[in-house]
């Protein structure tokens, strides 16, 4: 049934249409890739070593204390 308002169809509200749904398309992991370059930090001690591409720093331990590694 009409409502003669204007107002249309009722929705789920906004961004919740076709093509916007969640993270919308920033890519894996909500967009949060850095990219291949940047560094591999130890939250303990600081120590920075390259980051490889493919390899992700949380799967590394420092090589001066063990701890796992995050990524700058």
């Amino acid at each position: 049934m009409p409502r003669g308002n204007g107002t249309g169809p009722l929705s789920a509200g906004p961004g919740m249409g076709r093509g916007m749904g969640r993270g919308g398309g920033r890519g894996r992991m909500g967009g949060l890739g850095k990219g291949p370059g940047g560094y591999c930090i130890c939250p303990r001690c600081g120590t920075r070593v390259p980051h490889e591409r493919g390899v992700p720093c949380y799967t590394l331990n420092c090589p001066n204390c063990g701890t796992p590694m995050v990524r700058e």
